[in-house]
């Protein structure tokens, strides 16, 4: 099994340790890899919708034309347990799951429409950077949740 995750830029220094962490844990179930793609330029000085756009061509790149869930503000909410199954059906048909999170603009049209499915951790915003760690957290409790294990940190 194995797992990706794409997001433009880059983690910030304080978050290296949470996103290492949480690697380590999930190598137990899965192979994980997040791959970080180019943001889409400085949002001080482009239009919002062109940061998003070019956003968007260094993820369709990473894509290679593979499917793949989209994390949104605008998703389908669930458990922990409804996540962890969602996981495993995804897995039963592929032995690939790949994730896409949006930069800090947000999302193109055009990925949100192409996502196999669109996944929302809540209906508060959170920066691209927290949505790795909590996706990586979501992953590695899924996991957890399939193996009948205990989950406590």
């Amino acid at each position: 099994m194995r797992i990706e995750i794409i997001v433009p830029g880059k983690i910030s220094k304080h978050l290296v340790p949470a996103q290492e962490f949480y690697e380590e844990k999930i190598s137990r179930f899965a192979k994980v890899e997040v791959n970080f793609v180019p943001l889409g330029g400085d949002i001080n000085t482009l239009d919002p919708k062109v940061i998003i756009s070019k956003e968007s061509e260094h993820i369709l790149k990473r894509l290679k034309e593979r499917k793949y869930t989209l994390i949104d503000l605008w998703g389908k909410q669930m458990t922990s347990e409804e996540f962890a199954q969602y996981m495993d059906k995804a897995f039963m048909k592929d032995s690939e799951l790949v994730f896409v999170i949006g930069g800090p603009l947000g999302i193109d049209e055009t990925l949100r429409k192409n996502a196999t499915e669109r996944i929302s951790f809540s209906k508060m915003t959170f920066t691209h950077e927290m949505c790795l760690i909590l996706l990586l957290e979501q992953i590695f409790r899924g996991f957890k949740i399939l193996k009948n294990e205990k989950y406590h940190y």
